[in-house]
Parts: structure tokens; sequence; C-alpha cells
């Protein structure tokens, strides 16, 4: 018999009609004799709707209290999930996270999970009894709730994979698994039927929202193997796994309306100590140095550019740190894959280019090539980028 931990996002859940189909697809699994772990996201648009309340209130990111807001959806999601199955006649229990319990650090809005304790689970577990915990959640050394940073439901699942040793982790949402890039940017998109850890965290870290980028760097840590799945329709999915071997072009991911930030900073090493430190704090920066001078400009995703000058200003790093509006809007493909070069990467410019698409940076990483173009080319540059990748095919 195999364990499966099941994940079902806020649109999954987001009304009692779909409630009542998920508490079914665990029927349907538990009739197939497998043993499942249910973790659910608060309703969708309930997070976003709480986090207006606390911003009217003039309390954001870090403060406890928010935390305390923003978790409670999950809990009335995970109720309501157990209410379900048990009408089904399953035996369910609902579980907040220090009733897991899922240990974290005091990092609000942002916390790491430091340990999950599996021996009330397993116990349920023999019992025949599905858990449906609370994802986004954890406990604070001082006994506080703590988030796990948006999307942290994903790191929740496969942090309790890797706890009571699942066999598998099924991340449930309205899309039917991963795709070359964005369906809804690029309609030829195909859908990847399966993908490495490598190529996956790149996908997530520089735009792609099937996964949270956390989620993806901890399955690859604790080994755990993960479907991406819709709970509407099943098709298989897509699997993620360190079986998979890489292809030289996997995919595109997109971060839309980039920021500029400037910094300045004492050394080199100084500077490697900053990119280390939001690299760890997952915040992803593209680098263009102002030569002859120690300060640097960094392109990094609008949406990130608050928390990353919070980060860097209470490190004490760098003694100067500004966000700054490009006058022209700014977007970024990165071209996932292995193998890549100087030469790949100036003919991914040349195929830009020749189709009059200005080409404002490309720099290589080891599974990544970004490429920095005006936003309003965007849509141009992705089917070009897309077709001479053979992504299509």
């Amino acid at each position: 018999m195999s364990c499966i931990v099941k994940k079902f996002g806020g649109t999954s859940v987001a009304t009692l009609e779909r409630i009542k189909n998920v508490a079914n697809i665990i029927a349907d699994s538990l009739g197939k004799k497998h043993t499942v772990v249910a973790v659910v996201s608060a309703m969708a648009g309930v997070t976003n709707k709480f986090v207006n309340y606390i911003n009217n209130l003039d309390t954001y990111e870090g403060d406890p209290e928010y935390d305390c807001v923003v978790s409670s959806g999950e809990l009335v999601t995970s109720g309501l999930l157990a209410i379900a199955l048990k009408n089904l006649g399953i035996n369910a229990k609902s579980y907040a996270s220090w009733q897991v319990p899922i240990f974290t650090d005091n990092n609000h809005g942002r916390a790491i999970i430091q340990k999950i304790d599996p021996v009330n689970l397993q116990s349920d577990i023999s019992c025949g009894i599905v858990p449906v915990i609370c994802g986004f959640q954890g406990v604070s050394p001082d006994n506080r709730v703590t988030t796990l940073g948006r999307g942290g439901s994903d790191l929740t699942a496969v942090a309790i994979s890797s706890a009571i040793n699942a066999d598998l982790c099924e991340i449930y949402s309205d899309v039917d698994g991963v795709y070359t890039v964005d369906p809804n940017l690029y309609p030829e998109a195909k859908k990847i039927e399966e993908v490495s850890f490598c190529e996956m965290l790149e996908m997530a870290s520089y735009g792609a929202k099937v996964l949270q980028e956390q989620s993806v760097d901890y399955a690859m840590n604790k080994n755990v193997t993960i479907r991406v799945a819709s709970s509407f329709i099943d098709n298989g999915g897509t699997i993620i796994s360190k079986n998979i071997p890489m292809k030289h072009f996997r995919g595109l991911a997109i971060t839309h309306n980039l920021s500029q930030m400037k910094i300045s900073y004492g050394s080199d090493s100084n500077l490697k100590d900053i990119i280390a430190l939001l690299k760890k704090n997952f915040i992803r920066v593209e680098i263009l140095h102002d030569k002859g001078s120690n300060k640097t400009i960094f392109m990094i995703d609008r949406k990130k550019a608050m928390v990353a000058l919070k980060i860097l200003r209470d490190s004490g790093l760098t003694p100067f740190a500004k966000q700054e509006f490009p006058k022209k809007h700014f977007s970024q493909i990165s071209v996932i894959g292995s193998s890549f070069s100087e030469s790949v990467c100036k003919k991914l410019s040349n195929a830009l280019e020749d189709e009059k698409i200005n080409v404002f940076s490309c720099s290589i990483f080891d599974y990544r090539i970004n490429v920095i173009i005006p936003s309003d080319q965007l849509l141009n540059a992705i089917r070009v980028l897309h077709q001479y990748c053979e992504l299509d095919k």
C-alpha cells in the first residue's frame, strides 16, 4: 500500500462543490488502497482579502499578527474538507500546524521549516484516519503561528511527504501540469510529461507559477517525487523527479515588470555575500555592474523588490540600497535547459534581433539563459524563442 500526500490549491477548494470534488478524489485513491494525507490552501481569494485588511491597518509582512490573520483561511478549508470526507463515510481529522506539529524559525512571513514531528500523523494514519493539514502554516520557537511565504502550502505538502516517507507528493490546482511556457501567454505551449528537479527549480525561480520555488528546493534536497496535476481533469500531469534526464531546451519562464535596484558595496567578496543572502531568501537578481565603482544595478522582480530592500538594509552588508523604476518597462525570459555556451546565447539574441526585438541583456548560467527585453515585445519574443528552441514539438 503506497502513501500519497495530496495538496489542493485555492482554486481546487474555492467553493463547497469543489471541496466535495476534492473529497471524491481522495475517496478514489483510498478505494485503490492508497494511504492519503491531504494538505489544503485557503479558498481562492481569501488570503488576498485578509492581506488587504491588514494593509489597511498599516501592518505588513514580518509582524506576527500578520501571520495570525493570513493563515486563518487554511483552518476553514481543512475543517470543511474533513467534514466533506466524513459525509462520504471516511474517517478524517483536520490539523492546524501546531497539531502536527510543523516547527519553523521566527522569520514571520517567510519562515523556514526546521523540523516536522510525524508521530501524531502516523498514529492517525495507522488507525485509518485521513489527516487534513493546513498548508502555509508553521509554529515558531515561541509558539506563535508563522507562514511559509506565498504558495507555502506546496512547501507544507513536500515537507510532510518527506517526514512520513510518502511515496508521492501530488500538487493539485486548476492547471494540468507544467508547460513549456505559460499557455496564457503562448497558447501553443506544450505540457511537459516529466522534468528534473534542477530544471523545475529554475522554472519556479524565474516566473513559472505552478510550484513555489522553496517547495522544489526542499523536494530536491529530500528527494521527494512530485506530480503536478489538475483537480478538474485527469491526464497524467507532470512528474518532477531526480531521475529525469535534462534537455538542452526544456522551457521558458517569464518575469514580468522588472525593477532596478541600485546598491553600493565594499568589495567583490561583499557583493558575493549580498547575492548569497538574497538567494538564501529565494530572491533572484540579474546583475548589471557600474564599471569603475563599487556600485551595482540589480534587475529584480518588482514584486520582490521591497522584501529584498528590507533584507539588505537589515543585514548591514550594503551602505546604500534603493529601488528605481525604469522609464521603459522590461521583462525577462529565462530559457531553461543545459549545456549552454556563449554561442548559444548569441544565437538566441540573433533570433530575437532578426525579428526586430531589442535585447537589453543576455546572460548565461548553469541551467538557464536570461534575456531581458522591453515588455511591449514580450509576446513576440516568447513566440520566437519557443519556436527557435523547438519547444513546439
